[in-house]
C-alpha cells in the first residue's frame, strides 16, 4: 500500500497548493433553496470568505478582485452527502472517486470501511480540509468490528465482551468518528461493544449482527443502521425464529455453507410473515429512538443484473482494471441460490414498501449507496443520484429525497459548521443548479457549479474534470 506523499493524480490538477489561501468569491443573483422547509428566496447574492459563507443578501458588494459567479436564473442548494461509501478499497481509488463525487454535486461523504491504514485516511482527510486536494468533505466511520476471522481484510476482531471493550479503546485512541458493528458478532460481544462505544463517546453504527434482534440494537443505543434488509426483517412475526435458527447452526459449528443456507431461507420467511401492524410499531420505536438508517437501496440492482451500457460515461470514467474486474465473476452472485433469485423482485418490492412506511413514520434516513471499486456497478457520485431518484420513485417528494442527502447527514454527524442550510457562518459547500430541484431531481445530473470549502468549480472546470476522467479510462 503506497503512502500519501504527493497530491492524488487527478485531484492535483484542480487542487489548491498547500499553504495557499482559498480564494474568496461572490455568487450573484441566485434563488436560495431551503430544503428543510421548501422555501425559495430569490435575487440573493452569497459572499464566501475562505471556506465559509460570510454574508447573504440582495445587494452585496465584494472587495475589488473578488471572483464573481453569475448565478442569474439559478438555484443554490447545500451540497449533497453520500453517507455510506468506501473510497479506500484500492491504493489509488480516491484519484477517481473524489472528482466523480464533485461532478455529481456530492460535497460530503462518510467512509464506512477501508483497506488503508487510518493514518493514511486521516492524511487525505486533512489534505481535503486544507485545500491541498479537491474532494468532498470526508467523515471516517470505517472502524468495523466483526467476529473472527472477519468478513473483509483489515477489520477489528472481537469474539468476547472483553475483546470488544479493548477494540473500542483502540478505535477511540486512533481517532475514528464512530464504531461500526458488523454481521457475525454474537449478542454478548455486540452488547459489550455498544456499552464501550457509549462510554467512549462514540456513536455505534453499522450492521445489526445476524444473530441480534433489531429491538436489541435499539435498546443498546445503536445510532445508525447500514442497509435496509434488517428493518424489513424486524417487520416479520418470525424474526425471533430466524435469529434462533442461525444461532443454533453457528453454536453447533455449522459450515459456512450451512450458515448461508439459513440466511438465504429468510427471504421466503419474511415475505410470508411480514406484518404491517407489527411494522408500524417497530418503525415508531425506531423513530422515537432516532435510529438513523442508511438504506443503500441501489445495491439491489447489482443482484438483479441492473447494469449501465458499456459506453455510458460512468463506465468509461472507471480505470480499465476496475471495469475488467466488474465484468468478471463475483462471489456474492455465485452465493445466490435459485430461490433467492426467484424471490428477488418480491423482496426488493417489500423493502421499498417498508422504506416508505419508515420515512412516513419519521425514521431518519441518510441517503447512501455502498459505492466502492470493491462493489461492482455501484458508482461513486452517480449512484447517489440514482438512490435519490429511487426514493422519489418509491413515493418521496423531491424535497423529502433531498433532505436525506442534504439536511439529515451533517446533523447526524454533529458537524459544527454544517446543518443543511445556506446561512452566514456555514461551510461553503454548495451546488448551483439551472432549475428548481424541488420540482424534480434532473438538474442534479449536470450542476452549473460546485463549491467545495469555498472553492468554486464552474461548469467549465467540471467539464474539464470529466474530460480528464474519460481520458484516464481509455
Amino acid at each position: 500500500m503506497r503512502h500519501l506523499t504527493a497530491c492524488l493524480a487527478l485531484a492535483c490538477s484542480i487542487a489548491v497548493l498547500p499553504g495557499q489561501a482559498m480564494p474568496d468569491a461572490l455568487i450573484t443573483d441566485v434563488t436560495l433553496v431551503d430544503v428543510e422547509t421548501g422555501a425559495l428566496t430569490t435575487g440573493q447574492s452569497v459572499l464566501i470568505e475562505g471556506t465559509t459563507i460570510a454574508a447573504i443578501g440582495p445587494d452585496l458588494a465584494a472587495p475589488d478582485g473578488t471572483p464573481l459567479l453569475d448565478g442569474r436564473g439559478g438555484f443554490l442548494i447545500p451540497g449533497l452527502w453520500d453517507s455510506h461509501v468506501h473510497i479506500f478499497s484500492t491504493p489509488t481509488e480516491p484519484d477517481t472517486a473524489l472528482p466523480l463525487y464533485l461532478l455529481s454535486g456530492v460535497t460530503g461523504i462518510r467512509d464506512m470501511g477501508a483497506l488503508w491504514p487510518i493514518a493514511e485516511q486521516q492524511a487525505l482527510q486533512t489534505r481535503i480540509e486544507t485545500g491541498a486536494v479537491a474532494g468532498p468533505r470526508l467523515v471516517l466511520s470505517g472502524a468495523w468490528v466483526d467476529a473472527s476471522p472477519g468478513s473483509w481484510p483489515g477489520m477489528f476482531l472481537a469474539d468476547t465482551p472483553d475483546a470488544a471493550r479493548a477494540v473500542v479503546a483502540r478505535i477511540a485512541a486512533e481517532g475514528w468518528a464512530a464504531v461500526k458493528a458488523y454481521s457475525m458478532l454474537d449478542e454478548a460481544t455486540y452488547l459489550a461493544l455498544a456499552g464501550a462505544s457509549r462510554d467512549a463517546g462514540l456513536p455505534l453504527v453499522g450492521h445489526v449482527p445476524e444473530r441480534v434482534a433489531l429491538g436489541t440494537a435499539l435498546a443498546a443505543g445503536q445510532a445508525g443502521i447500514e442497509h435496509f434488509g434488517r428493518v424489513t426483517m424486524a417487520c416479520s412475526t418470525a424474526e425471533d425464529r430466524m435469529l434462533e435458527d442461525l444461532r443454533s447452526v453457528m453454536a453447533s459449528g455449522g459450515t459456512r455453507d450451512a450458515v448461508f443456507s439459513v440466511m438465504a431461507a429468510r427471504n421466503r420467511i419474511i415475505l410470508d410473515s411480514w406484518d404491517e401492524s407489527l411494522c408500524r410499531r417497530v418503525l415508531a420505536d425506531m423513530a422515537r429512538a432516532g435510529m438513523h438508517v442508511s438504506p443503500t437501496l441501489v445495491v439491489a440492482g447489482f443482484y438483479v443484473g441492473d447494469r449501465p451500457a458499456a459506453d455510458s460515461p460512468r463506465v468509461r470514467m472507471l480505470p480499465p482494471a476496475v471495469r475488467a474486474a466488474w465484468a468478471g465473476p463475483d462471489f456474492r452472485l455465485e452465493a445466490m441460490t435459485d430461490e433467492v433469485r426467484a424471490l428477488a423482485a418480491q423482496s426488493i418490492a417489500l423493502d421499498h414498501r417498508t422504506f416508505l412506511l419508515a420515512q412516513r413514520a419519521g425514521v431518519p434516513i441518510l441517503a447512501s449507496t455502498d459505492a466502492s471499486f470493491a462493489n461492482p456497478w455501484l458508482f461513486h457520485g452517480f449512484s447517489l443520484l440514482d438512490e435519490l431518484d429511487l426514493y422519489v420513485e418509491i413515493g418521496l417528494t423531491p424535497r423529502e429525497a433531498l433532505y436525506t442527502a442534504i439536511v439529515a447527514p451533517p446533523r447526524f454527524f454533529a458537524l459544527k459548521d454544517q446543518d443543511g442550510s445556506i446561512a452566514p457562518g456555514r461551510r461553503a459547500d454548495l451546488v448551483l443548479l439551472d432549475t428548481n430541484p424541488l420540482e424534480g431531481l434532473a438538474p442534479l445530473r449536470r450542476p452549473q457549479a460546485v463549491i467545495i470549502g469555498g472553492r468554486v468549480l464552474d461548469r467549465q472546470a467540471l467539464d474539464e474534470m470529466e474530460a480528464r476522467l474519460l481520458d484516464q479510462g481509455e
